[in-house]
């Protein structure tokens, strides 16, 4: 295969993954100290295990630096450092066996596309979404690997190619699509259809990977987003006009760059007189489009649509540099690749001007630790309507985000901001009036203080008083 079209691409990739975990790394509690991220990394340190939720065992992946660390008790503030660096250490790892050792250069640079469609991602770092956009190529990349004659290589390649299609499966729900997307553009060979051993391996553990799930029973996380009855018709009926699609057309120009993708290849594919090929990739990328819109009909936040439309590259992309790229020619690969480092630009400047954000956020949680602290109380609660004057991010992690924050300075520095949610019942002493007990999650509230991980947390033994926002600071009132 002729690399050069691809070095570019390659090397441009390298350079971002780098930026990436530069900006990981600088900014660990921006990054990691937000709902999810935030509930995972709590629980792996007061238990000192893994949290695998909704069957997704691919996330111990990303906690087994964490996990390995909080055994050996490293101070709080280098495991968050740890455990933001894990994700993109894990990308560039999938990366790098991607371009180097398994020789997919079309893989690589797929993967490199990722950082096009991403800047509120960057900051919910356990994103499963963004894990799969490595994930998938790499498994595509072990399909196309030719492990030659010696058969201790082929056991090992055929070894890998199941345990990354294990992985990239059941990281999320929607790796179903990456995976028939990979094993259906492997059987569509010009105008006919050919099943080999790789797609046929491929096809066989994904049918054992969805029996497997199956089984284990769908969570009800994964089942709330699928629109059903009178919500479907509904999102059919008003497809234009649905908030999953306002947020496209908002941020059109983001997702332009694989529709410019999917249509040079598309062109290619024609010129060549390759029907099915163009058929299949032609109608796939709208039908996944088509099927996010409705089943996100109801929109999300920036996190949650970035996420929806993130694989919009990945079908894309992976046609246009498996196929087309090494057609282009002169100007034209040259202006395309111009235009590719525009929108990465563009991209981390986006990732730049939202970090104040999350900063602003932070520093506003210490200011109220540090007043807390000065009053000698660490068990607060806000009202929702004084979370949304505090924080422009208001999200259901508060009690755990501030608790890993302030204790980073020392166990006994721990302060949590319990955010009430509309089951707010004041005359519940066992909850408010309780010393032992502290509130954390809505869906998981009472939780008991002599369970904390004293290596890290520590509540003195003391009822929750009510903050409030003054024009001069803070005050805290009994309950």
């Amino acid at each position: 295969m002729n690399t050069a079209p691809y070095k570019p691409y390659l090397r441009t990739g390298h350079l971002a993954l780098l930026a990436l975990l530069g900006l990981a790394l600088w900014f660990a509690e921006e990054r990691v100290l937000l709902i999810d991220s935030a509930y995972q990394l709590f629980h792996d340190i007061n238990h000192e295990s893994m949290l695998i939720n909704d069957n997704r065992f691919s996330m111990v992946l990303s906690q087994l630096l964490p996990w390995l660390l909080i055994k050996l008790h490293v101070p709080l503030r280098w495991l968050i450092v740890a455990y933001s660096a894990s994700f993109v250490l894990l990308a560039y790892g999938c990366f790098l066996l991607a371009a180097r050792v398994l020789r997919s250069p079309a893989a690589a640079a797929t993967m490199a596309l990722t950082f096009l469609g991403m800047c509120s991602t960057f900051f919910h770092c356990i994103s499963e979404t963004f894990q799969l956009m490595f994930f998938a190529p790499l498994v595509y990349a072990l399909a196309q690997y030719d492990a030659g004659p010696v058969r201790w290589r082929q056991a090992l390649r055929w070894t890998a190619l199941v345990l990354a299609e294990a992985a990239a499966f059941f990281i999320h729900p929607v790796a179903l699509f990456f995976i028939l997307f990979i094993i259906g553009f492997r059987m569509v060979e010009g105008n006919r259809l050919r099943l080999d051993a790789t797609s046929a391996v491929l096809g066989a553990a994904l049918a054992a990977f969805v029996a497997l799930r199956l089984l284990l029973g769908q969570s009800g996380h994964d089942e709330s987003f699928m629109p059903t009855g009178d919500t479907l018709r509904h999102a059919l009926s008003h497809f234009f006009s649905l908030r999953s699609m306002d947020y496209f057309r908002t941020w059109f120009l983001i997702y332009l760059f694989p529709l410019v993708l999917w249509a040079l290849t598309l062109v290619g594919y024609a010129r060549q007189r390759l029907w099915l090929r163009l058929a299949f990739v032609g109608l796939y990328l709208p039908a996944f489009f088509a099927m996010s819109v409705v089943v996100y009909w109801e929109g999300d936040g920036s996190i949650g649509m970035e996420r929806t439309y993130l694989p919009l590259y990945f079908f894309a992309g992976l046609p246009f540099f498996a196929d087309e790229l090494p057609r282009l020619q002169g100007w034209r690969h040259w202006a395309l690749f111009g235009y590719f480092t525009v929108m990465l630009g563009i991209g981390f400047t986006r990732i730049g001007m939202d970090i104040h954000t999350y900063a602003n956020r932070l520093q506003e949680i210490k200011q109220i630790a540090a007043y807390s602290r000065s009053e000698g109380q660490h068990k607060l609660i806000v009202t929702r309507s004084t979370a949304n004057e505090l924080f422009r991010i208001n999200i259901w992690g508060l009690a755990l985000e501030s608790m890993l924050l302030t204790a980073r300075d020392g166990a006994d520095q721990t302060v949590t901001i319990y955010m009430e949610e509309d089951d707010f019942d004041r005359s519940n002493a066992d909850f408010y009036d309780n010393p032992e007990v502290y509130m954390s999650v809505n869906w998981w509230k009472r939780w008991e203080v002599k369970d904390l991980n004293p290596n890290y947390f520590a509540l003195p033994a003391q009822g929750y008083r009510e903050l409030h926002r003054t024009d001069g600071g803070y005050r805290l009132t009994a309950l």
